[in-house]
């Protein structure tokens, strides 16, 4: 019994407190709650976008670093080309100096489109990677300007 009555008294604090602080939330808190909840979101989005930013970054280092890769291996087959050539010009009746600069010529255009390929993508990244960051600075702005308009401090009617 003494039980039931501690059970029944403590519901009704509870009932009393629950509806005594859902009342004390004003239509001026609740715009305030309301704007903080906008602000909030704006970070979540800013977070996204500096996520995004750091993984098209990070391809679009791989892309230049692929890029340089094949840069410079077709330069250096494109050396031997060019050393074959200038021995098949002192010899010209040099089969082997032929067929080996023309395949290093070959090695070396095949190489050189690759490494062309790899830069339109990094320059595709790279643009990307501008407008991820317009994108980030204009969202800064706005979340600065709601700063000056909230501030994140507890109200006394919470």
């Amino acid at each position: 019994m003494f039980k039931k009555i501690i059970l029944i008294v403590f519901g009704c604090l509870t009932i009393v407190t629950v509806h005594g602080w859902a009342q004390q939330i004003s239509a001026d808190s609740l715009q305030a709650l309301q704007a903080r909840q906008e602000t909030l979101e704006k970070f979540s989005k800013l977070n996204k976008l500096k996520i995004t930013l750091a993984r098209k970054e990070k391809d679009a280092q791989h892309m230049k670093e692929r890029t340089d890769h094949f840069n410079a291996k077709a330069n250096d087959l494109l050396n031997k080309a060019k050393k074959y050539s200038e021995e098949l010009k002192q010899h010209p009746a040099d089969r082997k100096a032929a067929k080996k600069s023309k395949k290093f010529a070959r090695r070396a255009k095949h190489l050189t489109n690759r490494a062309a390929r790899f830069n339109n993508k990094y320059s595709k990244l790279k643009n990307q990677v501008d407008q991820l960051q317009q994108q980030i600075e204009d969202l800064q702005k706005q979340i600065d300007q709601d700063r000056l308009k909230i501030h994140f401090t507890p109200t006394s009617n919470q």
